[in-house]
């Protein structure tokens, strides 16, 4: 009898998470708004070294902005350490 109610009270734990895990996930039916930071955006980017060739690539538009902010900085970079090379007291 004791292993039936182990049992049961195990399965009814599991039970109980896959429910909050359930109720995290978002449903696959559901539209995200086309601003949203979770929201899947795909862009056709020109394949380096070919002169008609692109790649679609898909990510989310906060995997997007993360890659602009990443490019920014390193141009910022960039920019500073050639103006550093340029200064003759520097």
């Amino acid at each position: 009898m004791k292993v039936f109610l182990v049992q049961l009270t195990l399965g009814l734990t599991l039970l109980g998470s896959s429910v909050v895990v359930d109720a995290q996930a978002p449903a696959a039916d559901a539209k995200l708004d086309r601003n949203d930071p979770n929201a899947v955006r795909c862009r056709r980017l020109e394949v380096t070294g070919s002169l008609v060739r692109k790649e679609r690539v898909c990510k989310t538009n906060a995997e997007w902005r993360a890659i602009s902010e990443q490019q920014n900085r390193d141009a910022d970079d960039m920019i500073t350490r050639s103006r550093a090379g340029m200064n003759p007291n520097g």
